[in-house]
């Protein structure tokens, strides 16, 4: 399995800035090589250490989102020198080493901004035990760069970190952005053009706490910020207008397996106990959070996972929230949005209907004390249900439209030139009624 320390900052970075962190936390430990390069909106800088280690550091901006990308690799030079077939007696080993990496990474650097590392990944073959030393220092360097960073330009994310354990991957990460990447990045640009006010995206958030060897990836978090239209009171004396947040979830299924029953639980669970956090840190700027999952998995989902859907409906259990998954079935978005059957037309107006004669001067009172009442009370409740059911009608016609669902399946189609991850799979094709 081949894991890239990467660190996605939603915020333009002067490249300068970034270099001259950089040097200045590889001063005690590396040696920084001339042959590095530093432009306008790219850096790739080598520096090889005296206990045996090169490490490679890039860094581009994406001026479209407005976003930074920094990943890190480390290597034993020894390995790195058998992989190039280069000799390790050579007087100019290193500078052999520095060349070579400089012409696998620099087309790659210019052209691509989260998945620059494809062609080096390939190259990490350190057994288990020292794999697990050389992920420690990447996560360690990459958190004193990103912290040294903020602290430099004044700079913090607006969500707080949460242990997500979504972190199940086969392969290689680079050969799974080659299914999801040109997906992630048609939603992204969706988002932009439906113009959603007070929206902020993340991309690839990670989620890891700073102890944590491996990274949690939400490959997209959507923020959306709304002004609450209740009213609460604190202590008698002031009025406060908190906010209401919509989160939106976007998790792509990385192995090849269909998405498993236990992890959609497991997920579940998890942004409900971070919505609860969120909320608590939020104190009073926060009346209600709205959480929303949508999963993108290329290999299908568990059956099971229907049958969730099916019986744990929006709202009718507290710890249940709105999921969406993609690509969709017979071009209809899965979903277990709730739809309301008394809200068909034929009740209303036979509801109307009662209201109607109650309020005749030829009805008696027993007919309005007990026949217009149940028809008041029961109408009110289907126009409060009819209100929630358009709501979802507009966020699954909005979301329909972001996720672009009628082109999904092809959009998600491997990428001809990769074979595929396990031929033997079957991907689940049983159509699953939408509610």
């Amino acid at each position: 399995m081949i894991i890239i320390r990467t660190k996605i900052i939603e915020k333009l970075i002067k490249i300068n800035q970034i270099s001259s962190t950089i040097q200045k936390i590889f001063k005690s430990q590396f040696k920084i090589s001339k042959k590095s390069i530093i432009s306008e909106d790219y850096l790739l800088i080598i520096g090889h250490s005296e206990k045996g280690l090169i490490s490679v550091v890039q860094s581009s901006i994406n001026n479209n989102f407005e976003r930074t990308c920094i990943s890190i690799l480390v290597f034993r030079t020894q390995s790195l020198a058998e992989e190039l077939n280069i000799q390790q007696e050579s007087h100019n080993c290193l500078n052999l080493i520095e060349g070579k990496l400089i012409r696998l990474l620099k087309e790659g650097v210019k052209n691509k901004f989260c998945n620059t590392f494809t062609e080096l990944s390939k190259i990490q073959l350190e057994k288990a035990q020292i794999k697990r030393k050389i992920f420690s220092l990447e996560t360690r360097m990459l958190n004193v760069i990103v912290k040294h960073l903020y602290h430099t330009i004044d700079f913090s994310d607006e969500i707080m970190k949460f242990p997500f354990s979504i972190n199940q991957i086969d392969g290689k990460w680079e050969e799974w952005d080659k299914i999801y990447f040109p997906y992630i990045e048609l939603i992204e640009n969706n988002i932009i053009k439906t113009n959603i006010k007070d929206t902020k995206v993340y991309r690839n958030y990670n989620f890891a706490i700073e102890s944590d060897i491996f990274q949690r990836i939400i490959d997209l978090l959507i923020i959306t910020t709304k002004e609450s239209k209740s009213t609460l009171n604190t202590q008698g004396t002031e009025d406060i207008n908190p906010y209401d947040y919509e989160i939106i979830f976007i998790y792509c299924n990385r192995t090849s397996n269909p998405f498993k029953y236990m992890n959609l639980l497991k997920l579940v669970n998890e942004i409900k106990s971070f919505s609860e956090k969120f909320k608590n840190d939020k104190k009073n700027e926060c009346n209600i959070i709205i959480p929303q999952l949508i999963l993108v998995s290329q290999f299908g989902y568990d059956l099971e996972i229907k049958n969730y859907l099916r019986t744990h409906l929006v709202r009718e259990v507290d710890y249940i929230i709105p999921i969406m998954v993609v690509p969709p079935f017979n071009n209809e978005l899965w979903h277990n949005f709730d739809e309301n059957e008394d809200s068909k037309p034929q009740k209303q107006n036979d509801l109307e209907n009662i209201m109607r004669i109650g309020n005749s001067e030829h009805s008696s009172s027993s007919f309005k004390n007990n026949m217009v009442k149940s028809a008041k009370s029961e109408y009110g409740e289907i126009m409060k249900r009819n209100k929630m059911v358009k709501m979802d009608s507009e966020f699954l016609n909005k979301w329909h439209f972001i996720l672009d669902v009628s082109k999904s399946t092809e959009i998600l189609k491997i990428n001809k030139d990769n074979e595929k991850l396990d031929k033997s799979i079957t991907i689940v094709k049983e159509e699953v009624p939408t509610y």
